[in-house]
């Protein structure tokens, strides 16, 4: 990791990188924190965490840019690796929203939860409220568990269905709810979940 973070830090790389993986126990841990864990685990180094919050924010543009030049589809390997990168490593579970045109174009996303480690404060409102602002025609739900795991839990099959029945009542429906873990994503509708 010191060699990766030496641009931004300098002579500091080294004792900077074991601040990091002490805090957060890796790399990717480290670029989902929040930029108030980051400056924590930096000691206060203000430039240090500003150069990562911004190298964090440049590949995730970068990946998002490739996502919005085409069809969304959930087994595209430029969308998985977006989700990958906002969500495998956050250290709670969050919950994503793509919304989508008629013709399966994005139109935009956002994290509209972010819970406990084992559970998500998730107002289904704002799904639909936002989904109503973007005029969606189609969602694709995505959330990660910090275990690291990719298996739909029988909260997450619950809780996919009766999105999946409400959004179906709306003419919005649910193309996927994709389970995001640490080395793999796993698709509901594809294990026939939703």
């Amino acid at each position: 990791m010191a060699s990766l973070i030496e641009p931004f830090a300098g002579e500091r790389a080294t004792e900077a990188a074991a601040s990091l993986i002490g805090r957060f126990g890796g790399l990717g841990r480290a670029l989902a924190a929040t930029p108030q864990q980051l400056l924590d685990a930096l000691g206060g180094d203000v430039p240090l965490r500003d150069a990562i919050v911004g190298a964090r924010t440049l590949m995730i543009a970068g990946l998002r840019e490739r996502v919005t030049r085409s069809v969304v589809r959930t087994d595209d390997r430029a969308f998985i690796q977006y989700l990958q990168m906002i969500l495998a490593k956050a250290p709670v579970e969050c919950l994503h929203v793509t919304f989508l045109a008629h013709d399966m174009g994005y139109l935009g996303d956002e994290l509209v939860a972010r819970g406990t480690i084992a559970r998500l404060g998730v107002e289904i409102r704002e799904i639909f409220e936002r989904a109503f602002s973007f005029g969606a025609h189609a969602i694709i739900l995505a959330h990660n568990h910090p275990t690291g795991s990719c298996e739909p839990s029988a909260r997450d099959v619950e809780f996919t269905r009766r999105i999946a029945a409400l959004t179906n009542a709306v003419d919005i429906p649910l193309v996927d709810h994709l389970i995001v873990g640490a080395e793999r994503v796993t698709s509901m509708r594809a294990r026939g979940l939703l």
